[in-house]
């Protein structure tokens, strides 16, 4: 990882990381041999393989739906391919950017055999002798069991094999005419090498191949495992000649029965060589050149061996003595090629003493590639919590969570901010929250089980390409006739979120800072409004400092009496009036010898016990983060976690009963850990491991009622969660980072699992600078409270700057409009509640798009921000742009009617069969809010809002 000094100022315009592009390939197979045909996976799934003349290609069907098309190849073109690549990484702030560039790329694939591998419990003694007879077959069985990773899915099922599993496995090579002549040669010795290889012709051209192997396997109902792996090999300086074994050629299996049966010694190396492995180099750009040609004289023989290119090997398997010398005599006397070797998957973890006495060199393949096709009206949704667009068709959409940035494109702020801070400003696809997962406009949908960094290529009309860093490539296929059934199945797996307690769905959580007597004298103003309250949010309880962004708090989680005196009574007044009070922590710790009466200093506490993440020379990883750094702690150390958890368990004793959970996204890739793993596999992980170990803070202190709030996620964060929010939106109107960001990452994110999500009242993100200003303005926090009325929580936030920001009580209009959408929020809180329920049995989001349940309309679709459902029975159309008092309103094409709330007005859309486009009048305190005609819901919300009298008086419509 590349980490710039620093500097004054940096590029305003930092180039795009480079990538390695959309890749292509072609795609051959022998058409004698593969006929049409459809291959049982599990109970529910087929596999199909066309073979027709302008190219075959695989789909995926479901038992239920036979003729409809889940997952598909594309005719003709490969679908598996690999590469080895390097990465650059470059990080700043917790803001990370990969440069990624290929040394090796293996585009063209071939099929040979497309088989069923059956559970080892369902196998009958003949097929196990067929399996035997045939190694690529048993090599992959024995990948296939051995490799697959077998874990719970959130609901508790274990996801594991079920029934039998559809093989696909061929080579993917470098050049297709290499592709082609290969090909030939398998139909016509029926060669059983399972690659890799490589081979230098006349011409000293590079010739490369891999094996491959494409497992499907059912993994749960409507679930369908996918899992690609490619041969690795590894290579050494050979210490002894004899460990040099032949080239490829069709005799060779001829050459070694004859061996066998002449020296019963040699059967072991005949088993092993019979699953022999070819190699290729670390380093393709120069290791294939010609070497000196050098002659081996081999003790045991005394005859010199054929000539050797100089290869390093890695694992060389143990022949016995006898055996080597059989094979070295006849593969002398027959003048074949010799060339070095690895062992098979049947003799891993060997014993290198006697063989490997050479350097070793990692030369594993990195990049798995899956490219299949897609529908040109295809769109696509998820991808985590996404805030610029809902739909990604035409996007590269990369899977790495770091911090946001602050503007994403917005100008002229990413512009500044990228001036004094290296690629701060981030972009349209900078997340906290990413998730390798995504539903179709279609309802299609696929999900990586992965934790390495990943790219889903969207680029292409018609075709769909999932680059990902790593060895192997692991995920799910999943069978839904709708989005909403595709959700529930999708968070069966990564798990749902649990039901949030009532207290904090009925008011409003009020953010602030300042010490207890501000406290007090907000709480006074409150309740003088008529404010429905269900929190203080404190986020300063351990004390403030200034930095070059505002206020900022002290990183040692330890109650400043000082700055709160009288904390334990202020709580229990509180208490005492059904309010609760949250906290704040991060997984961070920073240095506090400029703190004053600080009791406790957990950072040089964690420093000397090991527990921080640390650098490559040992000393604690310290992160830049505005005017001061921090170090993370090591999560994968045992001792730290525990010694995490009970700081935060004495943050408990103080009487809160929740916190914000902030952090997580800045794992670097450079540090060294505790267990010694990459930090690059992990630091999507951290966030999820950051949740679990909240989660367990929660559970042993045995309140069922503490909630906790996080920024930071991956795919099975919901599993630990109790809550999201949606990180440091600007004070703005504007699209990437402002108030229109916070309704896509609410969409987005309740797609891909997170139920229960929310932003920041007015915005965080505060900038006031002489030449440049981003104030939050009356006018936007009146809308801001409008808009997150109708989300889970109903939660204020000061600012990084509060002097210059509007707050809730800034003033009479302020302070009577927060009450107003106070009692808003709370004249929902019944169907809230329900919504809540049906989140932690379904997974369904409380905040939904309108496309969950509008499918069939594909103007749906369209829809970015500008409005959506709460469940299914209340429709919001905020106002997002300043100095506007009218929206445009979409009522979808169905055989429901929508009911203004403020007036009583029907909307009937099916009188068209296009749906209804509606311009409505939307002043300041009546945002345009539909319920569903007739329903329950919608009339109860109706008489609520009465009784608390927000219905208009006559003549504001």
């Amino acid at each position: 990882m590349v980490r710039k000094p620093t500097k004054l100022l940096y590029n305003p315009f930092p180039r795009e990381p480079s990538n390695i592009g959309f890749l292509k390939g072609t795609l051959m197979y022998d058409h004698s041999a593969l006929h049409t045909k459809a291959f049982a996976a599990g109970e529910g799934f087929v596999i199909k393989w066309h073979s027709i003349e302008l190219g075959g290609y695989l789909s995926v069907h479901h038992a239920e739906e036979p003729d409809r098309t889940l997952w598909s190849s594309l005719r003709g073109h490969a679908f598996v391919s690999g590469a080895l690549g390097n990465d650059v990484v470059q990080e700043s702030r917790g803001s990370f950017s990969i440069h990624d560039k290929a040394d090796l790329l293996l585009t063209h694939q071939t099929i040979e055999q497309i088989n069923v591998v059956l559970p080892e419990e369902r196998k009958t003694n003949e097929e196990r002798d067929v399996l035997d007879a045939d190694p690529i077959r048993r090599n992959a069985n024995i990948f296939f069991h051995e490799s697959l990773s077998i874990s719970d899915d959130g609901d508790g099922h274990k996801a594991c094999v079920r029934g039998p599993a559809v093989l696909v496995t061929g080579c993917i090579y470098n050049e297709p005419e290499l592709a082609a002549c290969q090909l030939k040669q398998y139909k016509i010795s029926q060669s059983t090498h399972t690659g890799p290889f490589y081979d230098i012709n006349r011409s000293k051209a590079t010739h490369i191949g891999v094996r491959y192997w494409l497992f499907f396997y059912e993994k749960r109902d409507h679930h369908l495992g996918f899992s690609i792996k490619l041969e690795q090999p590894v290579q050494q300086e050979p210490d002894l000649p004899s460990l040099a074994l032949f080239h490829h050629q069709p005799r060779y299996s001829e050459i070694l029965q004859t061996l066998s049966k002449q020296r019963p010694d040699s059967g072991k190396a005949y088993r092993q060589l019979d699953a022999l492995l070819w190699l290729w180099s670390s380093k393709p750009l120069s290791a294939f050149e010609q070497r000196d040609q050098l002659q081996y004289t081999s003790d045991k023989i005394n005859k010199p061996l054929a000539s050797l290119k100089r290869l390093r090997v890695n694992d060389m398997f143990e022949l016995k003595s006898p055996a080597r010398v059989a094979c070295e005599e006849q593969l002398h006397k027959d003048s074949l090629a010799l060339m070095n070797f690895t062992n098979g998957p049947e003799k891993r973890g060997l014993d290198n003493r006697a063989n490997n006495k050479g350097k070793v060199l990692d030369c594993k393949l990195n990049r798995v590639i899956l490219t299949y096709a897609a529908e040109e009206d295809e769109q696509f949704f998820g991808f985590g919590e996404q805030f610029s667009f809902f739909n990604l068709k035409g996007k590269r959409v990369p899977i790495m969570v770091q911090e946001q940035g602050l503007g994403r494109g917005d100008q002229p702020i990413t512009v500044a901010v990228n001036l004094v801070a290296e690629r701060s400003g981030g972009d349209w696809h900078t997340t906290y929250a990413p998730v390798p997962y995504y539903i179709t406009s279609k309802s299609r949908c696929v999900f990586l089980e992965e934790y390495n960094y990943s790219v889903f290529d969207l680029s292409r009309k018609n075709q769909v390409q999932i680059q990902l860093h790593g060895e192997k490539m692991e995920g799910r296929i999943l069978h839904g006739r709708t989005p909403l059934q595709l959700i529930e199945r999708y968070t069966e797996a990564i798990g749902r979120m649990r039901a949030l307690p009532d207290w904090i769905v009925e008011g409003a959580v009020v953010g602030m800072q300042g010490g207890t007597q501000a406290v007090r004298d907000a709480w006074s103003k409150l309740k003088q409004a008529d404010v429905p309250i269900s929190a203080f949010w404190l986020q300063d309880w351990v004390g403030q400092r200034k930095t070059s962004i505002g206020w900022q708090l002290w990183w040692n989680w330890e109650l400043d009496e000082e700055h709160y005196s009288q904390w334990s009574e202020l709580v229990k007044d509180l208490q005492d009036q059904g309010i609760n009070i949250l906290a704040y922590v991060n997984p961070f710790l920073a240095k506090v010898d400029n703190k004053p009466k600080a009791t406790r200093d957990l950072f040089k506490e964690a420093k000397r016990l090991g527990y921080l993440v640390k650098t490559s020379t040992g000393s604690p990883y310290m992160i830049p983060n505005t005017s001061f750094d921090a170090a993370m702690l090591d999560l994968t150390n045992p001792e730290a976690w525990m010694w995490l958890k009970g700081v935060m368990q004495s943050m408990i004793q103080t009487g809160i009963k929740g916190w914000m959970a902030d952090f997580g996204e800045s794992l670097p890739f450079d540090g060294k850990l505790y267990t010694s793993e990459d930090p690059q596999g992990l630091h999507n992980k951290y966030p999820e491991m950051w949740a679990q170990l909240n989660r367990e803070v929660v559970e042993e202190c045995g309140d069922k009622d503490m909630v906790f709030f996080m920024r930071s996620a991956y795919t099975k964060s919901p599993r630990w969660a109790t809550l999201f929010w949606e990180g440091d939106q600007m004070v703005s109107w504007q699209r990437n980072d402002g108030i229109k960001s916070a309704v896509v990452g609410l969409l987005s994110s309740g797609i891909s699992g997170f139920a229960f999500n929310h932003s920041d009242v007015g915005g965080y993100c505060t900038v006031d600078l002489p030449f440049l200003r981003y104030h939050r303005s009356e006018e936007l926090l009146l809308r801001w409270m409008e808009l997150n009325a109708f989300s889970t929580i109903f939660r204020t936030h000061e600012g990084n700057i509060p002097n210059v920001n509007h707050q809730f009580d800034t003033n009479a209009t302020t302070l009577q409009h927060f009450a107003r959408f106070a009692k808003v929020y709370r004249a929902w809180a019944f169907y809230r509640k329900l919504l809540v329920m049906e989140a932690t049995t379904m997974g369904l989001p409380v905040v939904r798009h309108m496309f969950l349940h509008y499918a069939h309309d594909p103007q749906t679709t369209s829809i970015c921000f500008e409005q959506f459902l709460v469940g299914k029975e209340i429709l919001v159309v905020p106002v997002l742009d300043k100095g506007h008092s009218h929206v445009w309103a979409y009522f979808p094409y169905s055989p429901d009617e929508w009911q203004h709330v403020w007036t009583g007005k029907i909307y009937t859309p099916f009188n068209s069969n296009k749906g209804l486009k509606v311009r409505i009048h939307a002043p300041l305190g009546y945002p345009a809010i539909f319920v569903r005609k007739n329903s329950p819901i919608g009339q109860r919300f109706r008489e609520n809002l009465t009784v608390l009298d927000l219905l208009p008086d006559n003549g504001i419509f």
